[in-house]
């Protein structure tokens, strides 16, 4: 579900010419690869390993529960850019310390991601401080700092905003008739 959402949603806005991926349940992934596919008009391909999808893509979007990292930084091409929105809790950990300390990391909120977002992981090996993420995603949207700046790897940690949350309910609501 949020895997076909962010394909969407950056489809919108980018011109894909092809995806890359990976999943542990690999009918699920190819299941998802042809609705894709077929959906948005441009080739899904499934792949044997994240390793694989990872060190094809441009742009990389994690959404996994596990505790377990799931990509490495020499799998990533140096230009990459990360979107992690995996289901965050205190035990989550998709991106190792390594990745995120090379990364100019773009927090959806740098007090939220500390305690729940990959972020948590890297201040626990002491790879980072707190004082190391480079923005807050507003701020950036919001042109106060400048996203990309070059060739440079990009994480970006989105844990998910109550601001988020609501304003997502309220279009459900809208769409959904709650508010005729």
């Amino acid at each position: 579900m949020i895997a076909g959402a962010m394909a969407r949603a950056s489809s919108e806005v980018q011109n894909w010419t092809e995806a890359f991926c990976y999943g542990l349940d690999t009918k699920m992934t190819e299941s998802f690869c042809k609705e894709m596919e077929a959906e948005l008009g441009f080739p899904f391909r499934v792949c044997e390993s994240a390793k694989e999808a990872v060190s094809s893509a441009d742009v990389i979007f994690t959404q996994t529960p596990g505790s377990k990292t799931v990509l490495e930084l020499d799998w990533l091409k140096p230009h990459a850019t990360i979107i992690a929105s995996g289901s965050d809790q205190p035990t989550k950990n998709e991106i190792p310390a390594e990745v995120q300390a090379a990364s100019k990391m773009v927090c959806d909120l740098v007090r939220q991601c500390k305690s729940v977002g990959e972020l948590r992981s890297a201040i626990a090996a002491g790879t980072m401080k707190e004082s190391d993420v480079y923005a807050e995603i507003g701020e950036v949207v919001n042109g106060d700092k400048p996203g990309r700046e070059g060739d440079e790897l990009i994480l970006v940690d989105l844990t998910g905003t109550g601001a988020q949350d609501a304003a997502i309910g309220q279009v459900a609501w809208d769409v959904l008739g709650g508010s005729k």
